[in-house]
């Protein structure tokens, strides 16, 4: 990996040493450069995982992408720095009636630090972590955003997000081990199901510091850290260039 170029991306300059302190700064410094965005797959299908191919897309052409390719160029990233990284997936529950039992569809990753097992995610939209997450229960962790804990569902860690007042779901995982031919499967079922989101839709999201910007469709949402949400419709192909451009760095 072309290390140098991808920390130039995100804006980092600081120590090159496998610590929690450099693991918060590339993951809030990741989400809040790299947009979250699915113009690929809507134009050509499933994206290429392959590490040249994210390099190439989201570190040289300045492009983003969704959690397969987000968190593969991360996981690649932190473990050139020496980070013992390993990748799980997740069932998302975010917006999923209690009842609905979903595929394993989300990529993220576990990491090792001295000070215990954290676990990292540049792609999940509109609630992409800004910082790492401890693997701890019912600990009330605080990021750059929203307020998170991990509390059991079954035998799996359920995330949810303090969002305004409310716990709010956002997905379940374990700790089994993910391979890269696991995510190229799942990459092509998310990519090409039909009636799926990213096939069908055109999603993007950015965290700043004061909240966040999603976009869905035509419709433009701004989310402030105290929960507040103002939308617009985007009414044009120059107002969609304009806000893919400026907004999201598109």
């Amino acid at each position: 990996m072309n290390l140098d170029a991808y920390l130039d991306r995100i804006g980092y300059a600081g120590p090159r040493t496998p610590t929690l302190p450099t693991l918060r700064a590339i993951a809030r410094l990741h989400a809040t450069t790299i947009p979250f965005e699915n113009l690929s797959v809507l134009v050509d299908g499933p994206p290429d995982l392959d590490l040249p191919a994210l390099e190439a897309k989201l570190v040289d052409a300045g492009r983003g992408g969704y959690c397969y390719e987000q968190n593969g160029l991360l996981a690649a990233a932190l473990a050139a720095l020496g980070f013992r990284v390993q990748g799980l997936s997740a069932r998302v529950r975010y917006g999923v009636p209690p009842d609905v039992v979903t595929p394993r569809s989300h990529r993220l990753m576990s990491v090792e630090t001295i000070e215990g097992t954290a676990f990292a995610d540049a792609g999940f939209g509109g609630l992409t972590l800004t910082a790492p997450v401890m693997l701890r229960w019912h600990e009330e962790q605080d990021t750059p955003h929203e307020r998170v804990r991990l509390v059991p569902a079954g035998n799996d860690f359920l995330l949810q997000a303090l969002v305004g007042d409310a716990w709010t779901d956002v997905y379940r995982f374990d700790l089994a081990v993910h391979l890269p031919p696991d995510y190229v499967q799942q990459n092509w079922h998310t990519a090409t199901r039909p009636n799926g989101l990213f096939d069908n839709n055109l999603i993007a999201a950015m965290p700043m510091p004061e909240g966040r910007y999603a976009l869905f469709n035509r419709t433009l949402t701004w989310r402030s850290l105290a929960g507040e949400k103002e939308r617009t419709e985007v009414r044009s192909k120059a107002e969609l260039r304009e806000v893919l451009g400026e907004l999201f760095s598109i």
